[in-house]
């Protein structure tokens, strides 16, 4: 598991040292390949025994779970770790597109795209539980979420499946593009911001990424340890959806309220040609952030009453690990002990404490003023460095013609 992760933090060093320009061109493989793998995946799914049992279970709502605030919670979060929501990725990555960029566009289908994805794998995941069913007993309802799913539960529907060594290294090999897309962004949104300090343009972006994946393998290691998976469940609990949404939450009121949401129509409209939707406006300013916070109190009273639990693997019910009682599940939930609580309170407070002081240290800054719109070209001569470019110290002369950069 060491060496793998070691592994893991070179490949990362090696396409995100260069940045968009190496991370593009390994986007292309491991975006690619899951949907591939997908594919497949699915037209040999749908045609297993009792695959549509799955699928059936899969499209059944529970309504009751409608009112556990927790679920929300949930869901929040990973609607916004799948968007890149609150992390500065999409922002990261935004930055680099044209000033002129249709993003209300962008935004649009990469909604869509995101959550037709997360339907169509979860349609292929509850045809092969189903055939699971079929063939061990096992319902699929009763089936444990998080990372029991993909390691235990989905590998073995996959060892029932004809040419299950096939199938097998397919799923892997997809869940390990699919870790690595996802570790790209988290790195680039990481090394971007950090360049506008003057303190690291001063340092080569390859030695700034490195250090970055150094500490990213370091923070990695407990959970590779004997109880790893534990450090990580606490880590994915508490560390990923209640800031998140805290962020998401500054986000909207510090753009509609304090940006203002006049200036940021402007803003859209500069950019796009048009103004937004009222639609948008209506989200950005009451609804996004009154449901957040809705989500997040009622989220977090719920758990103060009744404490969290995690989910234990056990055993069987022939083969029990230690002195713990096996269920059909191999799981079971237990609480928290009391120090894993504390150290989840610090994973939820250090994130969000940010923000109110970078907010008072810059509470004075001044707005860069909104350009004309204007329909004629743009042209302007001007000097800049490539170190914005290539990293280098050298001046070049260059027009900008309606925000596209050219040599003279």
């Amino acid at each position: 598991a060491v060496v793998s992760t070691q592994s893991r933090s070179r490949y990362f060093f090696l396409f995100c040292q260069q940045g968009p320009e190496s991370t593009g061109k390994a986007a292309y493989l491991t975006t690619i390949f899951p949907y591939m793998v997908l594919i497949s995946l699915f037209f040999r799914g749908v045609t297993l025994p009792n695959a549509w049992e799955g699928i059936k279970v899969f499209f059944t709502p529970d309504f009751k779970k409608l009112l556990d605030p927790v679920v929300w919670m949930e869901a929040g979060g990973q609607i916004f770790y799948s968007l890149g929501v609150g992390l500065g990725v999409i922002i990261c990555f935004g930055s680099y597109n044209p000033v002129r960029n249709n993003c209300s566009r962008d935004a649009t289908m990469i909604s869509l795209i995101n959550c037709g994805t997360s339907l169509f794998a979860g349609i292929v995941v509850y045809a092969i539980l189903g055939y699971r069913e079929h063939e061990t007993g096992i319902k699929v309802k009763d089936t444990e979420g998080g990372p029991g799913l993909a390691f235990i539960s989905y590998t073995t529907a996959v060892a029932t499946m004809p040419l299950p060594q096939l199938w097998a290294a397919a799923f892997f090999i997809m869940m390990v593009m699919l870790a690595l897309n996802s570790q790209f962004a988290q790195v680039e949104g990481s090394i971007t911001p950090l360049r506008d300090f003057k303190i690291f343009q001063k340092i080569r972006r390859e030695v700034l990424c490195l250090i970055m994946c150094c500490m990213m393998y370091l923070l990695g290691l407990p959970m590779l340890c004997r109880n790893g998976l534990y450090v990580f469940t606490v880590f994915d609990t508490y560390a990923v959806p209640i800031p998140l949404l805290f962020v998401g939450v500054f986000e909207c009121v510090a753009l509609a309220w304090f940006y203002g949401i006049d200036r940021f129509i402007k803003d859209i409209k500069y950019m796009t040609g048009g103004p937004p939707n009222i639609y948008w406006i209506l989200c950005w300013r009451f609804i996004s952030p009154a449901f957040i916070v809705i989500v997040l109190a009622a989220s977090c009273i719920t758990q103060i009453i009744n404490p969290a639990e995690y989910t234990a693997f056990v055993g069987c019910i022939e083969f029990p690990i230690g002195n713990l009682t096996g269920t059909l599940n191999w799981t079971t939930d237990l609480a928290y002990p009391t120090w894993a609580r504390v150290v989840s309170a610090f994973m939820v407070c250090i994130p969000i404490s940010i923000i109110p002081i970078v907010a008072v240290m810059n509470w004075k800054a001044p707005i860069m003023p909104i350009p004309e719109i204007s329909a004629e070209p743009v042209i302007s001569t001007h000097t800049i460095t490539m170190e914005a470019i290539r990293d280098k110290d050298e001046e070049i002369p260059v027009v900008i013609v309606n925000n596209s950069i050219e040599n003279i």
